[in-house]
């Protein structure tokens, strides 16, 4: 990446891994660069040592803090609402994040994804597919790889493509991104603590096609009532719906594209409904970038799914146990819910993030019984009382949690863990979670739980 910003002040949010990327991304452009954390416990003598020049600034920001800046560069973790980018926002100071950077830089065509649940599987899905085809495909974004790592360096060929999953946080501090198609899998309540409220974070999902036009492509769930309304917001794109009753859909067990048949959805190696949806939207996607129908039915059947995504982890005393930690929000708990049979021992709680939990109501009438955990657990049990047996943990850990599922489940039951919560209350992330459960689910097939 060749940048030239000399004399001019950069700000760098964020030392993780997308911090990172942006601040390798600058280190060369001539800029005044300045690194903030808001962790006062970071290792200071080691970034000195790492990056000499580079201004760091650990521990709480005070509210004018970037308005000397000339620009600011942000992690997609660090939210909008925070007074300091708050306050370079209004006195017009750009805040960029590491997808505007990759956006002015690469020359590929862009394939972007978002979704409240299932971007990651399908981000997978059509990078596998468009490999399997032939091309030469670069994956990441809010998956995996950094989108600026993705860019070549010096003296390597460029992807022909760039297959993106992009979050809200991402999205939201992206203004020139034109995907040559996207798809925007569904839009149900989440992060509103980091966005404000549901229409901040309804816009920011739609700023994936904001800058689409004649000749994109854009894909939309049919059966969500807030995607419906896009057409009429994007008359010059080519948009097309997935779902039930429209061009393409499940019907009768096979998988329809463009209302022919692909494959039988028996034949997918992914469980559960919503990953029939997720495949139907990555075949949609695919077959519109070019890929033979060979090379997605190849990836369909071979694809097992992501670790964490409604992951069947073993069975126990006739008890079978799934891992679906990455359900951290609610929309991604009632497909979890609904793609397994009733009876099942649910596993939920941790932060919901400021979500209303009331639609769990109606999935959760008629299971076993429900373990509850972390941060919002009295704010579940106050929504499920009488709906079904309830039984608290707190914090007391994965080890108390799975015990009182098993005590909870009978032979032929389910266990699920599907929180509808962010992790962070107690666990290091979601896959740390979903970790724990499995090794605890392992211990409890041992005996030594």
């Amino acid at each position: 990446m060749n940048l030239s910003w000399v004399g001019r002040k950069v700000a760098v949010l964020g030392t993780g891994k997308t911090g990172a990327s942006l601040l390798d991304a600058v280190l060369a452009s001539g800029a005044e660069i300045s690194v903030w954390d808001t962790r006062a416990d970071l290792d200071l003598p080691s970034w000195q040592r790492r990056y000499p020049g580079v201004r760091f600034h650990f521990g709480p920001m005070e509210p004018a803090a970037l308005l000397t800046q000339d620009l600011v560069l942000c992690s997609p973790g660090i939210s909008p609402l925070t007074p300091a980018i708050a306050r370079a926002r209004h006195a017009g100071i750009p805040v960029w994040g590491d997808v505007e950077l990759f956006a002015q830089h690469a020359q590929a065509p862009i394939i972007a994804i978002t979704g409240s649940n299932g971007k990651s599987t399908v981000t997978t899905l059509v990078g596998k597919i468009m490999q399997a085809a032939g091309r030469r495909v670069a994956v990441g974004g809010n998956l995996g790889t950094p989108a600026l790592e993705l860019l070549p360096k010096a003296g390597e060929a460029e992807a022909e493509l760039y297959v993106l999953e992009l979050s809200s946080f991402q999205l939201e501090y992206s203004q020139s991104l034109r995907p040559k198609a996207a798809v925007i899998l569904n839009i149900t309540p989440d992060h509103l603590d980091w966005h404000g409220d549901f229409a901040a974070y309804v816009a920011a999902k739609w700023r994936i096609a904001q800058r689409m036009g004649l000749g994109d492509f854009l894909l939309l769930h049919a059966d969500d009532p807030v995607l419906r309304e896009v057409p009429a917001l994007c008359p010059d794109l080519a948009v097309e719906f997935f779902g039930q009753g429209q061009a393409t859909e499940l019907r009768q067990g096979i998988l329809m594209v463009a209302g022919e048949p692909l494959l039988p959805a028996a034949q997918l190696s992914m469980a559960g409904r919503h990953n029939q949806e997720n495949a139907l939207a990555a075949a949609r996607l695919a077959r519109q970038l070019g890929a033979p129908d060979a090379a997605i039915i190849q990836t369909l059947r071979e694809f097992v799914g992501l670790p964490h995504r409604l992951q069947w982890v073993a069975k126990v005393h006739g008890v079978d146990y799934y891992d679906d930690s990455k359900a951290t929000n609610v929309g991604a708990s009632l497909r979890a819910i609904a793609s397994l049979p009733a009876p099942l021992v649910l596993i939920l709680g941790g932060d919901a993030k400021g979500a209303d939990l009331q639609p769990l109501q109606a999935v959760c009438a008629g299971q076993r019984a429900a373990v509850l955990l972390g941060k919002d657990e009295e704010r579940l049990a106050e929504i499920l009382d009488g709906i079904l047996p309830l039984h608290r943990t707190g914090r007391q850990g994965m080890t108390e949690v799975v015990r009182q599922a098993a005590n909870l489940a009978q032979p032929g039951d389910r266990v699920l863990l599907s929180p509808a919560c962010a992790s962070l209350d107690m666990f290091v992330d979601y896959q740390d979670r979903g970790r724990q459960f499995a090794a605890a689910v392992a211990r409890l097939a041992e005996g030594s739980l």
